[in-house]
């Protein structure tokens, strides 16, 4: 029996002594866990709101300030304090930015730039400059990055004596986006501008198309709606066949001063018809049109 209660005693001894040691442990560990993390010194820098693929103007809304460990801070950082984001708003993506990623001046072209224009191309293009009249500027309404129909109006010199010269119309480029207005290759400034040239952005073979063009005669620009943007060029019709270029006559829009004075209307001339058999003639009058 002494035996017995000595070895009850000792197993009870045991199981307090561990009790004691796991409580002391779980109250250790809970007060590690809440002990206060010192904090790491942060510093404010500008990084991409979202993905900005090269030859993208920068927005506002794409640029954001966010903390940066101070440990992690590289010295090509835009760090706060130092620029304001409205200081790169119009600047040109050089290259590929991924969301989160620190904005550096190696990855933009700011507006001035050499290389600017160039930067805002997409590949294989060229940019070509061709003068305006002043009425067919739009009136300040075409902006860079909108779309334009060229169109060529010249004088067509007469075939015969009696014949004046007339004057056609004709559609040469379409769909060809607008990268500069004068001087102003961005869209981010809200000013009215009277162009006097613009810049295109165009293949290598319209290039030459427009080259040549421009001393064919005048060259206007026709404002495309934003609506069109997938619209493709007209080249061929449903079929998959060539279509023939759209040209206006000057007669289409009116019969002033088209023909000699005092000469007979395209309905007067039909009048009359002379039918030749052999060595006789014989005419034959009609009612003229209209009567």
């Amino acid at each position: 029996m002494l035996l017995l209660t000595a070895a009850i005693a000792l197993s009870l001894a045991t199981a307090m002594i561990v009790r004691a040691w796991v409580n002391e442990a779980r109250l250790s560990a809970v007060a590690t866990g809440t002990a206060e993390v010192p904090k790491q010194a942060v510093t404010k820098v500008l990084v991409a709101t979202h993905g900005l693929p090269a030859g993208q103007f920068l927005q506002p809304n794409d640029l954001e300030w966010q903390d940066w460990p101070d440990n992690a801070l590289n010295s090509s950082y835009i760090v706060s304090g130092s620029r304001s984001v409205d200081d790169l708003v119009g600047s040109v993506v050089r290259a590929a930015i991924s969301a989160g990623e620190p904005i550096t001046d190696d990855r933009l072209i700011k507006k001035g730039d050499r290389g600017f224009l160039s930067a805002i191309m997409a590949p294989g293009t060229r940019a070509v400059t061709v003068q305006l009249q002043q009425t067919s500027g739009l009136g300040g309404l075409v902006l860079p990055g909108d779309h334009v129909d060229v169109v060529l109006t010249a004088v067509i010199p007469s075939t015969t004596p009696n014949e004046p010269e007339h004057r056609a119309s004709e559609t040469v480029l379409e769909d060809i986006r607008v990268v500069a207005i004068d001087q102003k290759m961005s869209d981010m400034s809200n000013e009215t501008v009277m162009a006097r040239s613009a810049t295109l952005e165009v293949t290598p073979k319209q290039a030459e198309i427009l080259a040549l063009v421009t001393d064919m005669g005048k060259i206007s620009l026709t404002l495309r709606s934003i609506a069109s943007g997938d619209e493709k060029p007209r080249t061929t019709n449903a079929k998959g066949e060539p279509v023939e270029p759209s040209v206006t006559w000057d007669n289409e829009a009116t019969d002033l001063g088209l023909r000699p004075h005092n000469a007979p209307s395209s309905a007067e001339a039909a009048a009359k018809v002379d039918l030749v058999r052999g060595g006789e003639t014989k005419s034959f009058e009609f009612p003229k049109a209209g009567k």
